[in-house]
């Protein structure tokens, strides 16, 4: 079902929602943990911190790797099943989460749109799943999850099946439309997400950070 991508700042914060970052990749690509790479006088796992402290009830970082992210100042979840893929990390949040509804995210996702993230925040009535989607396709680490999908999330697992889109086709999921011009044509879209050395300094060139020295591509 595609939605309407009307404004939601009305809605009080903090939102009863649970907010979800997956830091449970091996950033084989980029040849170092992505979440703890430089950004904005921070770290990118800090950063996406500080830029949703005040938007969720709750926050929690599921990761493979606890002990390293206990300073951040936010809960831990050790991912239950690691090695599994996001969908893995995504049924360790939904069962640790005291509301019905997370919003999931990756943690190398540092251009933060707090007004989009509440937009899609504010579909999740009735639906299962808000995910986005553009004109490349959909971002399933940039939506709402209920805890309708904890049930259909360890069948897919223990099936052996881990991939996202697939587990999405069987749920009632809401597709919310992304307006790419809203933004900068020129800008890098706030989904945008690091995966090699080339992405994290075309993020760092449009912040104006300084981009550490990285390791050869893998």
């Amino acid at each position: 079902m595609e939605l309407s991508n009307h404004s939601a700042m009305s809605e009080t914060l903090p939102l009863p929602v649970t907010g979800l970052i997956l830091c449970g990749g091996k950033s084989k690509r980029m040849g170092r943990p992505k979440a703890f790479l430089p950004y904005e006088g921070s770290t990118i796992i800090g950063h996406i911190v500080s830029q949703i402290k005040d938007l969720f009830s709750e926050i929690f970082i599921v990761a493979n790797e606890v002990e390293s992210f206990e300073d951040l100042g936010v809960d831990v979840v050790k991912d239950i099943l690691p090695h599994r893929g996001p969908l893995g990390g995504i049924l360790s949040g939904l069962m640790t989460s005291s509301n019905h509804y997370a919003f999931v995210m990756a943690c190398d996702m540092p251009l933060i749109d707090v007004s989009l993230i509440r937009d899609v925040v504010a579909q999740r009535e009735d639906n299962d799943v808000v995910v986005l989607s553009h004109p490349q396709g959909i971002e399933p680490l940039f939506g709402v999850y209920s805890k309708n999908c904890i049930k259909p999330l360890e069948e897919s697992l223990f099936a052996g099946n881990l991939s996202v889109q697939d587990f999405l086709s069987g749920l009632k999921a809401g597709i919310f439309e992304w307006e790419g011009d809203r933004f900068d044509a020129e800008a890098l879209p706030p989904f945008f997400n690091i995966n090699t050395p080339q992405d994290y300094t075309q993020v760092i060139t449009k912040s104006g950070s300084q981009v550490s020295h990285l390791p050869e591509r893998r």
